[in-house]
């Protein structure tokens, strides 16, 4: 040690010691720990807190042990919650995943047994169907250039053909139905 006086006072100066570089290391620690943490990096942040605590307990910082005790708790608590956050939006995804497949699969399966009523029917009936789709996008164009007394005609001759058609084939309840009301429509409209 070596002493000096300096206006009437003695002062100590010391040279650094071991103690003095763990002190520094300690702190260089703790600061890498707070970037990793700002980097969301919280496995790194962990093991510098825990080196960091190993070297204050050599210095035996006591207090300094308990707050990053602390720190290291909130940080594995981060952990765990971002681990459940991820594992409830993996099961709210998969049950939206299998809602989505259950209306594909419905829908798969309303379009085979279509296409399988379909096959299923005589020739004739398909031509009516056919006929019937045809006659189907022909109103359509001219209800939309306002000719409406031939779309009331188109639209009477597709009801007639569904009528036509055996009901033990084919349920075309629906379709009749959706054809009257516009025929009903469109006489409102002239």
């Amino acid at each position: 040690m070596k002493y000096s006086i300096i206006n009437n006072y003695y002062y100590v100066f010391t040279m650094p010691g071991p103690y003095d570089e763990l002190e520094k290391k300690a702190e260089t620690l703790e600061r890498q720990s707070k970037i990793e943490f700002g980097k969301k990096n919280f496995p790194s942040t962990i093991s510098l807190l825990e080196e960091t605590k190993a070297i204050y307990a050599q210095l035996g910082f006591h207090g300094k042990i308990g707050m990053l005790n602390q720190r290291i708790s909130r940080v594995r608590n981060l952990i765990k919650l971002g681990e459940h956050e991820t594992t409830i939006k993996t099961k709210n995804e998969q049950e939206f995943q299998n809602r989505v497949n259950k209306v594909l699969n419905e829908k798969q399966r309303y379009q085979d047994k279509l296409l399988n009523q379909q096959q299923a029917l005589t020739p004739a009936v398909r031509n009516k169907i056919e006929k019937i789709k045809m006659l189907s996008e022909k109103a359509e164009k001219e209800e939309k250039l306002g000719k409406y007394p031939r779309v009331i005609g188109r639209y009477e001759y597709i009801l007639e053909l569904y009528k036509s058609i055996p009901e033990d084939s084919m349920d075309l309840s629906n379709n009749i139905v959706e054809i009257e009301k516009k025929i009903s429509i469109l006489r409102t409209k002239m």
